[in-house]
This record gives C-alpha cells, structure tokens and sequence, in this order.
C-alpha cells in the first residue's frame, strides 16, 4: 500500500554524472531531497544583523530585496561544484562592483535571469553610492547557506521573515504553506500511486516553491517521480521558486511569471497532480474585465460555472484548477486546494460561490474536505480546510463526499510565529489519513491538556454506543504535550478521555444542495417584505409553505418566481453534538456546595 510507505527513507538510486548545481539526474527518480534543518535560513537576529548594516545608508523597503537577492546568490554559488567565481573573491577585489559584475557575467543563463528578476545589479550599483557593497558581500561570503543544509523550506521561512519584518502590507495566506498542512495534501493527493509513478505537479499559486518543493520531497521518498510547474505574481517569489527548481535539476522556466487568473501560463496543459494554497480573500476588481469576458465563453473558458464576489477571488483559482485537470479518459486528475469557509458556505443560493459548489457535486468532483485547527498559518489565524477534489474516482466512493473534523488533532507550537500558534504532529496526520480513505464512519476519543490540545486519541466506530470509550492499549496515539502543560480532567472517564466527537461522515453530494424560496409579506403601501427560507430538496415548497407559514401568516405569499436551488456545505451541520443538559437536582446541588464554600470564606460577625 502506498499509504504505508510515507516517512521511510529515501531509496537508494544508480546515479548519473552531477550537474554543475549539484543536482543528480536519476533514472526513473526525483533529485534528492535536500536536507532541512530546523529553523530558518537566516534567523532574526542574523537578517537583523544585515539590516544594521544598511541602516541610515539605504531605504528599509530595500533591506528584504538585498537579503534576498544576495541569499539566492550565495545559495547557487555553493551549491555550484566548481564556481568559477565566488563572492568571497568579490570581496577581496580592489573594486568590488566591478567583481560582482564579472561574477554575475559568467552565471550560466539560468541564473542570469534569476538575478535578473532579483534586480541584484541595479541593487549592488546602489549598494555601491551609498558605500555598503563591501560590507554586505564579505557578510555573504561568511555565511553557509549550502542547500544540501538549507531546503526550499528554509528559504520560504525566510521569504516570510522579511515580510514579516519589512512589508507593511500582506495578503491573508499570500505566502507560506505550513509543512504539515503541505504533507498532509502530498499524501492524500497522490493516495493511488505506487513506487515508479511519474507526474507533473502543477501549483497555480507556486510562490517561493516551498509547497512544491517540500511535496516532490515527501512523494519522491516512496519513489514517485514528480516534475514541478507552477505560475506566479510576484517577482521576487518567482525568482526564488525557479532558484528551487535549479538546484532541484528541473528546468527553471516550467514555473511561469504573471497572474494565473488574467492569463494561464500553460495553456493547453493539463496535469494529474496539483496542489495549491491561493490567497485568502483576493480582490480581483482590477482584472474584472477580463474574467468576466472569460466567464462570458462558457465551456471554452475557466470560469463557466460561476463568479465569486469581486472581493474574494479564491475560487476563481479552484476553477482554474478544475480546468487543468487531465481528463479521466486519461487517468483523471487529483487536486489539493487550501481554502478558508467562505468557499464551503458562503453567499446564497444566488451567489456564485454557491454556483460553483453545485457544479462541483453536479459533475462528482469533490472527494474530501478536511476541517484543520485554527492558528496554523503564520499570517492568519482563521478556520481553513483542505479539498481534496478528483474527476476519476473508484466506484465505491463515487456520489459521496467524505467530511474530517480535524481540528482537535493539534498541539501547542514551542514559540509563536506570526499568527501560527499550533502544529500537527506526523502521527495526526496518519490518523487523519486514515479517516479520509476509509469505507466506514469514525467518531474519536481525546484526552485533551488544558488548553483543549489532543494528547492522546483513538479513533472509533461511530456505532459504538455512548459512554463506552478505548481499553487500555487501544489507544490510536500519543503526542507528547510540551513542558508545562497540564491534563484537563474536570469531565474525564474513568480510563482519563475527556470527551468524544465525530471524526470523519461520509455524506452524499446531494445532500449539499438546498432550496431557497421567498415568502412576501404585505407591507401597506409600501413594497412587501421578503423573508428567505431555506428547506431541503426532499421537501415539496407548497406543502412546506402551507404547513409552516400560512397558519401563522395568511397573508403570506410563497414567490416561486425567486426560488432557487442553492449548495452549502456546513461542518457543523454533521459534526455539532449537544451538550448534555445536567438534571436540575445536581445543579441545585452544585449551586449549594458553591455558596456554602463562599459562606466559609465570610469574615464571622462579632
């Protein structure tokens, strides 16, 4: 099973000759991981050692544009097997601007153009007036920023630092996909393949690479070959995202420049596998235009089954999505999208968002979705899922949608970043895994500490009857809690769980949908007042009217001409469980206990 495999280590390969990046072509494999250490490439303290240097001689908007530039440099000349020129020599020459250039000169072209996007010349002409150059490349010379000690997820880290610290303005989940959140869609998109496999991997929304990247490393693991393609806005983040496909041995320009939804860099490709983490409420008013006369084309353009609001352009990239899926004659597709819980109920039946679900459970697109804990993002600590979508799936899971409740399965990050306060841990993710392609229903048992984190969990039959919880040694797994923190036991059992909740239900695309009807009522000589009501599909409208409203209301009037059929999706709608109402006796008796302790604490009166 391929399920199975994920974690082990790296099988090992004949290989050919290395490129001059370092990068080992394979037969029949991807390049090898590149060794992630903890923490980022330059801590906070060292970009603030940098920045020191540059204080009162350049622009602060310019300290991240430097640090960058000169990282990436850095980064591909140790990675080179044999430079031809080093940033160390540059820094012992009698005129180190005229170095650098000789350095950036005899770049391969590649790497030319990265620094090009990077601007890194125009930069170090300026470095150079305001008399910092020398300094900044003999603090570069110094540092090792080898990529076989720094992968593509420590410089994502960093790309997130200087933002962090240098950009006023940043856009919710613009940036960083958390590593777990970036394993968990590796392993459930590429579920069905099996050692040997090989895919294009497509991101829409690439970024600095990292989500790609840290992916082709955890299939690659198992033996799955992936080739990376991607499409992105900014500048600097393409440059970076392409640095990472060079020292990877992959062709740099498969990740194109340019906005996805005003123009698709690989038009005419379709792929098998895709990832991406959009940008959270995207206001895409400025290109309107544009995608309104795509959406125009029907059939023949990405957006057919619908527009959102113009304020939150995150579903036009599940669309695009949709529209670059291989077609299930040939294999079909799979796709892992992050979205946040606008994209599973928000906007009415008359909505575009509400347009682009139904047309996901019309045509059977919709394969998982996954409720994560909040405050996993480092820029946003808001509720967001994962879709897990799929035009070709085994006829047993075909017409249903499973739904994971996920959001228990957390613990408490040793220290902060940003907004991000919690973490998944690998043995979450197994269970979650778990949950997601199995055939039945799962309840889980927690043990959770005090600030409501899963220590312990098991998963369950949702059938077992309430009150009975695991046995000793059937517990699911264990997450240490970090120092300090302390069981929460006020309502435990017996055995130490603390409570029991739905896990994952498997529920029929169908059920999603809903109607709307508008019942008007007479308002004098004004025009009535409408109220919208919201009944399930199996429910006829005139008897629901006739039951409902018109005993209450005769003069109420069920406006057909306005109904509609809407689609929502609504976690808690499947996974909510009423608490238990106390009997009143106990209560009474709680009450009483709490006012006799108050009583004793009362001075005595003289």
């Amino acid at each position: 099973m391929y399920l199975a495999c994920w974690g082990c280590s790296s099988a090992r390969r004949s290989l050919r000759s290395p490129c001059r990046y370092g990068a080992r072509r394979r037969r029949k494999s991807v390049p090898r991981a590149s060794v992630e250490t903890p923490g980022s490439l330059l801590s906070s303290a060292g970009i603030w050692r940098i920045a020191d240097l540059l204080r009162g001689r350049v622009q602060p908007a310019e300290y991240g544009p430097v640090i960058l530039a000169f990282t990436v440099l850095r980064r591909m000349e140790q990675a080179r097997v044999r430079p031809v020129m080093t940033l160390a020599a540059v820094s012992q020459a009698p005129d180190r601007l005229v170095a650098l250039e000789t350095l950036l000169s005899r770049l391969p072209s590649a790497v030319r153009d990265i620094m090009a996007q990077l601007e890194l010349l125009p930069m170090a002409h300026r470095l150079a007036r305001a008399g910092v150059l020398e300094g900044v490349v003999a603090h570069f010379a110094g540092l090792d920023l080898s990529p076989r000690r720094h992968g593509s997820e420590a410089m994502a880290r960093l790309f997130e630092e200087l933002v962090h610290h240098f950009t006023q303005s940043r856009g919710t989940g613009a940036h960083y996909t958390p590593p777990e959140v970036t394993d968990l869609m590796a392993d459930l998109v590429f579920a069905p393949d099996t050692a040997g496999t090989r895919h294009d991997l497509y991101d829409p929304a690439a970024g600095t690479g990292a989500l790609l990247g840290r992916a082709a490393d955890r299939v690659g693991a198992c033996g799955v070959d992936v080739r990376l393609f991607g499409q992105e806005l900014s500048v600097q983040s393409c440059a970076l995202c392409r640095a990472d496909l060079l020292l990877r041995g992959q062709k740099p320009h498969d990740i194109v420049h340019g906005d996805t939804l005003l123009a698709d860099g690989h038009a005419g490709r379709r792929f098998a596998r895709m990832l991406a983490n959009p940008p959270f409420g995207l206001d895409w008013r400025h290109i309107r235009d544009a995608i309104r006369a795509e959406h125009g084309r029907g059939a023949a353009g990405r957006f057919a089954p619908g527009l959102p609001r113009v304020s939150d352009g995150s579903m036009l990239f599940m669309l695009h999505l949709l529209a670059k899926m291989r077609a299930p004659r040939h294999g079909g597709a799979r796709v892992g999208l992050v979205t946040h819980a606008a994209a599973l109920c928000g906007g009415g039946a008359e909505t575009g968002e509400s347009a682009i679900r139904r047309y996901l459970v019309d045509h059977d697109l919709i394969d998982t979705v996954i409720a994560l804990p909040t405050d996993m993002f480092i820029n946003t600590g808001i509720a967001t899922y994962i879709w897990i979508l799929d035009n070709n799936r085994p006829a047993a899971r075909r017409g249903k949608v499973h739904l994971v409740d996920a959001s228990p399965l957390w613990r408490r990050t040793p220290r902060s970043s940003g907004e991000k306060r919690r973490e998944m841990t690998p043995a979450h993710l197994v269970t979650i895994v778990r949950a997601c392609m199995a055939a039945d229903e799962m309840d889980i048992a927690l043990q959770e500490d005090a600030d409501g984190a899963a220590m312990a969990w098991s998963l369950l039959p949702r059938d077992m009857p309430e009150g009975q919880w695991p046995r000793e040694g059937e517990m699911e797994a264990q997450s240490p809690p970090h120092s300090g923190t302390a069981v929460r036991d006020a309502t435990a059992s017996a055995d130490g769980w603390t409570r029991r909740a739905g896990f994952s239900r498997i529920v029929a695309g169908r059920d999603f949908l809903y109607r709307s009807l508008v019942v008007e009522h007479p308002a004098g000589e004004g025009p009535p007042a409408r109220t919208v009501f919201t009944i399930g599909m199996n429910q006829d409208p005139q008897a629901w009217f006739a039951s409902m409203v018109q005993p209450h209301d005769p003069t109420a009037r069920l406006d057909m001409t306005r109904a509609a059929v809407g689609c929502a999706i609504s976690f808690p709608r499947y996974f909510h469980r009423p608490a238990q109402v106390r009997p009143l006796n106990d209560i009474v008796a709680d009450m009483r206990r709490s006012m006799a302790r108050l009583a004793a604490l009362m001075p005595g009166e003289e």
